[in-house]
């Protein structure tokens, strides 16, 4: 007897509530996987790695990679990511994701440009081969809400930069997406990142109303491109 096939699963390891999966998430369960999310911070991560997903998501948040005192948990967050790494199990990382993926590979990660809002990249050669081409649908303009960057892992090819932040996405082989950026933010949803983040917007004199009224123009069309190229990105992965 022909055993049932396993649904596939995707992991998720949130930071902030408001920062979530959106349409990387929806790609996923619309290839058939199963959500299970974790809180950083509050969840216990042992089950991500002694069981592991097919894929695992790492998004944003508001901390930063070498604050490990005042926020000790992201050693083990970084062990579990350079378990999985070394296993080349696919892995996407959003922002901080990105960041933490860096640091798990043996790469700095440090204080950089402040970028908020919406912005284009500059894709490489590579990226323009890659999945990430995609977003040449949205004219290369995504979100940008970070303030450290990080230096490229060893094995890494870039992807896409801005004057400011030369390292704005990489990928190692066909098993790891890293982005400074965030394409997986819905339209809908920028009233909360908006809400969640009113200091850092005052202390970096970013008016609210610039971004939502952006966000108005192309939102929609930036988050279908993110999905399409998410859903490329896990069909060559094989997920």
């Amino acid at each position: 007897m022909t055993e049932p096939r396993r649904q596939p699963r995707t992991d998720v390891i949130q930071h902030v509530a408001f920062e979530h999966a959106g349409v990387i998430g929806d790609v996923a369960r619309d290839r058939g996987h199963e959500i299970r999310l974790f809180q950083a911070g509050v969840d216990d991560l042992t089950l991500v790695q002694t069981d592991p997903a097919d894929l695992l998501i790492v998004l944003g948040g508001p901390i930063g990679v070498y604050e490990t005192e005042a926020y000790p948990w992201l050693e083990s967050e970084i062990a579990v990511i350079r378990q999985r790494l070394d296993a080349r199990l696919p892995i996407i990382g959003a922002c901080l994701g990105a960041q933490l993926i860096a640091a798990a590979s043996g790469a700095r990660v440090y204080p950089g440009t402040r970028e908020i809002g919406w912005a284009p990249i500059q894709p490489t050669e590579a990226g323009r081969r890659s999945p990430l081409a995609l977003l040449a649908n949205a004219d290369w303009e995504v979100l940008h809400w970070h303030g450290d960057t990080f230096d490229l892992p060893d094995g890494a090819e870039r992807l896409a930069s801005t004057a400011a932040t030369p390292n704005q996405a990489y990928a190692i082989g066909k098993h790891v997406l890293a982005l400074q950026f965030h394409p997986e933010v819905k339209a809908g949803d920028i009233e909360t990142w908006l809400i969640g983040h009113t200091v850092e917007l005052a202390k970096a004199g970013v008016d609210p109303r610039t971004i939502r009224r952006r966000t108005a123009e192309i939102g929609a069309t930036v988050a279908s491109a993110g999905e399409l190229m998410f859903s490329r990105w896990m069909e060559e992965a094989g997920l």
